[in-house]
């Protein structure tokens, strides 16, 4: 029994560990088919037309091989999927009509950092960021949408703290065409 005035708690082990087992596991995951989803919630359709790829280690480290070939560095002095250990990449035709309701911005999003939040009136784009170690990324994700098309992209691994930034440029630059020019430069540069 305790004295009066000298309340102490403990917490058990298990406690604890079913604390931080709850608290990791509140981040929002995403993937293409969360996308898909969400464009169908906002929009009240699921998207007319889906591209959807998915590379992991393997597919990647044959992908920096050929790129290697060709050319080990860009005009930045790196190659461009160095630290990537796997990419998600998605591209949905929207609905006629139906785009304009589409807004990334309000998606829920617990456990990442938005780098970018952008929304006018005929596009919206968000990037998050988490796993920041020293001057890497663990993994970034990117939505975005314009009139006709919206685009997801995650990307997984120890990734350049510029890259963010990066891809809120290319969206301000030519919004999602600018992404799909932005990620299809990737191979271009290396053939």
């Amino acid at each position: 029994m305790l004295a009066e005035g000298n309340e102490t708690m403990t917490m058990k082990p298990g406690f604890a560990l079913l604390v931080i087992v709850t608290l990791v596991g509140c981040a929002t995951s995403f993937s293409p088919d969360r996308i898909r989803h969400e464009i169908a919630a906002q929009t009240g359709n699921d998207p007319q037309g889906v591209f959807e790829f998915t590379l992991g280690p393997a597919m990647l480290s044959i992908a920096r091989t050929l790129f290697a070939t060709g050319s080990p560095e860009t005009s930045g002095g790196a190659n461009p999927l160095a630290g990537l250990r796997k990419l998600e990449f998605a591209v949905y035709d929207l609905p006629p009509g139906r785009a304009q309701a589409l807004d990334f911005t309000r998606m829920h999003v617990t456990g990442w950092e938005p780098t970018v939040r952008k929304r006018d009136a005929t596009s919206s784009a968000l990037v998050l960021v988490r796993g920041a170690e020293g001057d890497t990324i663990g993994d970034i994700v990117l939505v975005t949408a314009g009139e006709k098309q919206a685009i997801y992209a995650r990307l997984s691994g120890r990734l350049s703290r510029k890259l963010p930034e990066a891809l809120g440029d290319a969206i301000s630059r030519g919004g999602t065409e600018g992404v799909k020019r932005e990620f299809m430069s990737l191979t271009e540069e290396h053939q």
